[in-house]
């Protein structure tokens, strides 16, 4: 017999939020197969959908190649952030369309709720009380990042809590497809997991093992999308999307028209696979800006030709048109033991070479190594209360990045930013 399932995609509680391609994909998998299997689908977007507006909320603004800021408010901080002199906003909707918009849909057999970032969890037990609130007592069903990586916090509230994959049948394409007509991006998901096992990353927490997707499923779901939407952007969501010196990444775009899509890559690149002939394939299709992970030049979590790698890779892609705006490298600000001379001399040191520096402040994440090292020197007991793992707070958080400190690592990329050569690409 059919089952009515109801498929949820929280708000946001926190200091900022900002959509750089983000969408619940996973969530968009499993919906799609219980559609598959006959069953009853219904999907509300608390954080992202086009109802969750209000005339008290500041709505949001669109920048290029469809990144956004997401309808928010300002709300009272929790008791535990007062310490900390910024804002504190809901993105996404409100309790009253929230009620509206659950009052308005029958009664389903099982509500699914995605979790995000760790610190996000409250808003999954207020989003847990709302369907308790409209349904009664109906069965709730928890996965996601939250979900896998802490779920303690959700035990023992009468929900199922998921802390592995949804069993679903082997999908290499697992796209979702019915659902991304909506975005105005595709996101794009060629290889699960990551070789790597940096000790701050949970990669390998979700995916131990590498896999990989039929490409030539997914460059044919692209080209359909593109032909319904007309949309053009497509955000890659790969921990390790240039494995193989980009081999999966260049068969992926063979298979397309060049020309015709704009290409995103949030997650931070990994310097080693690059070599001219990827290069090649870079400069062929448009890719915009590469954002590379590289912590800092004195780091001792990656092999130390790291900065060798990072000039030799940067002069390459110069060397294939890029400039050094499209060329962006992602700092760790904030690690345990990290100093503030070697985050202050690796701006400087990305800079000189002629890349763009992006200032990662950490966030400890449960399960990993540095979630431990972290907690021994942290000011802030985020073991005990997950709000304080936030990014936002990494300054309250470290003995030796301070606000002040942190500032000053900011101004001074400020200035980089703001010099004779550079051009926004915000």
């Amino acid at each position: 017999m059919a089952a009515k399932l109801l498929f949820i995609n929280p708000f946001v509680e926190d200091f900022t939020a900002y959509n750089l391609w983000a969408a619940p994909l996973g969530l968009f998998r499993i919906m799609e197969h219980h559609e598959n299997t006959g069953d009853s689908v219904t999907y509300l977007d608390f954080l992202d959908g086009s109802f969750v507006g209000d005339d008290a909320a500041t709505p949001p603004v669109y920048r290029s190649w469809e990144r956004h800021t997401y309808w928010k408010r300002e709300i009272e901080k929790p008791e535990c952030l007062k310490m900390i002199p910024r804002k504190y906003y809901r993105f996404g909707a409100n309790d009253d369309t929230v009620r509206k918009a659950l009052s308005e849909v029958e009664k389903p057999d099982i509500v699914y709720i995605s979790t995000g970032m760790t610190y996000w969890y409250k808003c999954v037990l207020k989003m847990i009380a709302f369907v308790r609130e409209i349904f009664g007592e109906v069965e709730i069903n928890v996965g996601g990042t939250s979900a896998i990586l802490m779920p303690e916090f959700f035990e023992g509230k009468n929900i199922t809590v998921n802390t592995g994959k949804a069993q679903i049948p082997e999908n290499i394409t697992g796209t979702g497809m019915r659902y991304l007509k909506n975005l105005h991006f595709f996101p794009a998901n060629l290889i699960e997991g990551c070789p790597n096992r940096c000790p701050y990353c949970s990669s390998v927490i979700f995916n131990p093992k590498v896999s990989y997707k039929d490409v030539a499923v997914l460059a044919g779901n692209l080209e359909k999308w593109h032909a319904e939407t007309g949309h053009c952007d497509v955000a890659f969501y790969d921990d390790a999307l240039l494995l193989r010196n980009g081999g999966i990444l260049r068969d992926f775009l063979d298979r397309l028209p060049t020309g015709v899509y704009r290409f995103h890559t949030p997650n931070g690149l990994h310097l080693r696979e690059i070599n001219e002939d990827l290069c090649k394939y870079l400069e062929k299709y448009d890719f915009p800006q590469l954002r590379f992970g590289f912590e800092t030049a004195f780091s001792r979590y990656e092999d130390k030709t790291s900065l060798n790698q990072l000039k030799s890779v940067v002069k390459m892609l110069k060397d294939h048109g890029f400039t050094s705006e499209r060329i962006g490298v992602y700092l760790l600000c904030g690690l345990p033991g990290q100093t503030v001379d070697e985050v202050d001399k690796t701006i400087e040191i990305v800079a000189e070479i002629g890349a763009r520096p992006y200032l990662n402040e950490y966030s400890p994440v449960p399960k990993t190594t540095l979630f431990e090292e972290h907690f021994k020197e942290s000011k802030l007991d985020f073991k005990r209360e997950p709000l304080y793992q936030n990014n936002s707070i990494s300054a309250w958080r470290s003995p030796v990045f301070t606000p002040e400190v942190v500032k000053k690592l900011k101004d001074k990329l400020t200035k980089i930013y703001s010099g004779p050569k550079a051009t926004s690409i915000c």
